[in-house]
């Protein structure tokens, strides 16, 4: 299929040839290219940014990275302190006794070391922990997925908003030349005031659109900048967009499969269903006695004492009843949320798949039939103009068809290569290799 992708920028404006404005109602209609890789300033405070450039700063000054960085730090510590299976500290106590007999006074003196010591939920219990550091070091990849995918959305929208400004801003600027024109057409004598009025309502509707989707772009600037952590000094602006590959619509099972073998947030649901069941062991055996061992050094009167001691802990009032409770609790919870992510990739990756396979549909009816049927009425538009058989009000209703089917292809291009990202990042892999991965057909410029 012929790549057809509507240029960036908008064409020229005011005080051209009536005809030829009209033809340029419709836009330049181009190919978009990769993405640009250099970042500069334009404007004072405005910095044009690559998507890549961009996805990559949004990763970096993330605070949801903070987060799930610093929720590493709980499990790690767990850990730690599961190194070795001591479940409190070493005690230590110094007993010191007066001797009285027959007139004489000395000194019993005792020193004890105590250790308790885990003989059963040790290594169960330092392995959950183990598990639980993976969960959050997946979890930390996922996170970082999650924030890419934020900042190509982003991205796409300000783009797209992008190109609806320069659109409605070159037909404000024809809309207002033609009504001048009508002026000057009416004090002649060659127009009614019928057909004057229309150019003067058109000019003041293309240019309160306009005005309205200015402001959609400077939202959509501000939500990028918040992304990428910009001070309110500086405006991010984009470069070109990737274009999309063509995709199969038998593709959804094969994205499945890989989405199931990378996805993170899978992997950490996984380990945490590991970590679960190993603390529910690890519960269950809190019921057998821990070990204490002690080690007892001092002297009595003139006699030089050591020895040791060992004991048990009878499990008769606290049976790790609480403890197996919370643990079965936490181990549901995770085989739930271990089936939940698997439905929402499945989901994910299906409605990622549809949307993007019936957009490309959409886009390349739209860029066949629509596109070119515009084209044609404007070029015979010109002529008939160039002929005196069309009226003014008859450029009115031609420019405003194409000023439409112009926004309108843009939102569905906006639409394929948001489906494109979404389906990348259901995948778990960068948007440019969905084409080798899925065995996909490129396509050609």
């Amino acid at each position: 299929m012929t790549d057809i992708r509507i240029a960036l920028r908008g064409g020229p404006r005011s005080f051209l040839p009536l005809g030829y404005m009209c033809f340029m109602a419709i836009g330049l209609i181009a190919g978009l290219r990769s993405p640009a890789v250099a970042q500069e300033k334009r404007g004072g405070n405005e910095i044009i940014f690559s998507l890549e450039e961009a996805v990559a700063l949004a990763i970096t000054v993330s605070p949801e990275i903070v987060v799930a960085e610093g929720a590493i730090r709980v499990p790690r510590a767990e850990r730690s302190e599961a190194l070795l299976p001591f479940p409190t500290n070493p005690l230590i106590e110094y007993g010191r006794i007066r001797r009285q007999s027959f007139g004489s006074t000395g000194f019993d003196r005792e020193w004890v070391v105590s250790q308790e010591i885990e003989v059963a939920g040790w290594l169960f219990r330092r392995s959950a922990a183990g598990e639980r550091v993976r969960s959050r070091e997946e979890l930390l990849s996922d996170t970082g997925r999650r924030v890419g995918l934020g900042a190509r959305l982003a991205y796409l929208d300000l783009a797209i908003a992008e190109q609806r400004a320069d659109l409605t801003e070159s037909n404000a600027s024809f809309a207002q030349s033609l009504a001048d024109l009508a002026a000057r057409q009416f004090e002649a004598g060659e127009i009614n005031r019928l057909e004057h009025n229309a150019t003067v309502l058109e000019a003041a509707r293309a240019r309160a659109l306009a005005e309205r989707v200015k402001a959609d772009q400077a939202a959509a600037a501000a939500e990028l900048a918040r992304i990428l952590g910009m001070g309110r000094d500086a405006t991010p602006k984009t470069s070109t967009l990737p274009t999309p590959p063509l995709l199969a619509v038998d593709a959804e099972d094969v994205a499945f499969a890989l989405a199931v073998e990378r996805r993170a947030d899978l992997s950490s649901a996984r380990y945490g269903v590991e970590a679960a069941d190993k603390a529910y062991t690890a519960a269950k055996l809190s019921f057998l006695p821990n070990l204490t061992l002690a080690v007892i050094s001092g002297n009595e009167a003139t006699d030089d004492l050591f020895g040791f001691s060992i004991g048990f802990s009878v499990p008769l009032f606290q049976r790790g009843q609480s403890a197996r409770g919370v643990a079965e609790a936490e181990r549901a919870v995770a085989r739930a949320e271990l089936a939940e992510s698997q439905r929402l990739i499945q989901a994910e990756v299906r409605t990622a798949v549809e949307r993007y396979v019936r957009a490309q549909l959409a886009e390349r009816r739209f860029a066949t039939d629509v596109l070119s049927a515009a084209a044609e009425n404007v070029t015979l538009t010109e002529t008939a103009l160039r002929e005196g058989e069309v009226s003014v009000t008859d450029v009115i209703v031609l420019r405003t068809a194409a000023v439409n089917a112009q926004l309108e292809y843009v939102d569905i291009l906006g639409g394929v290569t948001a489906a494109w990202f979404q389906l990348a990042a259901a995948m778990n892999v960068p948007p440019e290799t969905i084409a080798g991965l899925l065995d996909t057909e490129v396509e050609q410029e």
